[in-house]
């Protein structure tokens, strides 16, 4: 991660961690240097007690993925990583 410097956002999915996976490898493969990759919390949970319990997680599937994923690459090499993630 660059602490300074540009950087364009070319990926971002919402609840999907093995499409994001596969996102940075191919960039990974392709020579493409990766400035930020992460994610965050995309709703607040329901709960209002601060335990954080959600009653949507305890369903037959598990829990839930929340997060956004999401990648940055320099403006530079944005238009090639489009290209390379384009059949992700």
């Amino acid at each position: 991660m660059a602490l300074f410097g540009k950087r364009e956002k070319i990926f971002e999915v919402w609840g999907d961690a093995p499409r994001w996976k596969a996102a940075k490898r191919a960039l990974k493969d392709a020579g493409i240097k990766i400035m930020e990759s992460g994610f965050y919390d995309t709703e607040m949970p329901v709960c209002g007690c601060g335990a954080k319990l959600d009653h949507r997680d305890f369903g037959p599937n598990g829990k839930i993925d929340r997060h956004t994923y999401y990648l940055s690459v320099r403006p530079e090499d944005a238009e090639r990583a489009r290209g390379v993630l384009s059949g992700i």
